[in-house]
């Protein structure tokens, strides 16, 4: 099923185009799958409106999503409330083998794997990124996403809403390690990030766009990568909230963006985490990709632990 068109299908390509859908896929087992365009909906966001679509069915008063800003406005604000200045973007250019290998440099189709590991396993995120990074050598750049929603109380939006921390993890170092990282790029507000930075701001939106097509094109035929992963945890949820009528939902899993480099999401139910993996196809990507979230699983959660 996650190699099904309908999951391929770009959304807001032109002008009055749906910029998000709802597919029902029915079948064993039937399958609800919310689709959004990531310029319109962050995870949070897309969680929030399938949450309020469930309580319409269910005959339960709809809680708007009404705030309206931009991105650079909701960023302007929580730094203003921390008492911090934005952070540049870096000038720094790192780059690393790409850990899903080469992937067809022009073709816009995308992939997704998913694996449902036993137990929860904090911290997840950092765990993950020493994985992932382990798999190229040991030594790589995580990108791990923000909400802002948090530092906001009563913000309902379903826009974007989050920032982004780009951390370097090492050879030499642990989980523990990479956990501490993390901690500190937080604590020093690293996802309050310039988002027109001046330099941007000379430039053409398709000048940007054309410019970083050529870039991603180039990284995914020599099967290198900016960003080694990105890593996103979105937190538990209650499988009773999507639910209704004579729909009663059994799981739960985000499919991610595809994107200048592989994306993991994690999402936590009934005590169990599910992982996904997306990012553009390729001869044997899907392979690797179900090679990498076995492996990963097999570490997070090892075979022998699972007999009792």
């Amino acid at each position: 099923r996650l190699d099904s068109p309908l999951l391929r299908r770009p959304l807001a390509r032109h002008s009055g185009a749906p910029s998000c859908e709802v597919i029902l896929v029915l079948g064993t087992p039937t399958t609800v799958v919310f689709r959004a365009q990531h310029a319109v909906m962050d995870a949070a966001g897309a969680m929030l409106w399938q949450t309020q679509v469930f309580r319409a069915l269910r005959g339960e008063a709809v809680e708007g999503a009404t705030n309206e800003f931009t991105p650079e406005q909701l960023t302007a604000e929580v730094a203003a409330k921390h008492g911090c200045d934005l952070w540049l973007p870096s000038k720094e250019l790192w780059l690393g083998p790409s850990i899903l290998g080469p992937a067809w440099p022009r073709a816009r189709q995308s992939m997704f794997r998913r694996r449902t590991i036993e137990g929860t396993h904090p911290p997840v995120t950092a765990k993950i990124a020493r994985l992932v990074t382990a798999c190229v050598g040991g030594e790589g750049r995580v990108a791990v996403p923000v909400g802002l929603r948090q530092y906001l109380p009563g913000l309902r939006t379903t826009g974007n809403a989050g920032g982004v921390v780009v951390f370097l993890v090492h050879k030499d170092e642990d989980w523990n390690d990479v956990h501490a990282s993390l901690l500190t790029a937080l604590n020093e507000h690293r996802y309050l990030e310039d988002l027109v930075p001046p330099v941007w701001q000379e430039k053409k939106l398709s000048w940007m766009r054309a410019t970083r097509g050529l870039v991603d094109s180039a990284f995914r035929r020599k099967a290198v990568c900016d960003i080694t992963a990105s890593v996103s945890y979105l937190g538990a949820v209650d499988l009773a909230d999507f639910c209704a009528g004579g729909f009663e939902a059994t799981g739960y899993y985000s499919l991610g963006c595809v994107g200048i480099s592989p994306e993991l999401n994690v999402v936590e139910s009934q005590g169990r985490t599910e992982l996904t993996v997306s990012w553009f196809d390729g001869p044997g990507v899907g392979e690797r990709a179900e090679a990498l979230l076995n492996w990963i699983a097999d570490k997070l959660s090892p075979p022998a632990h699972r007999v009792w």
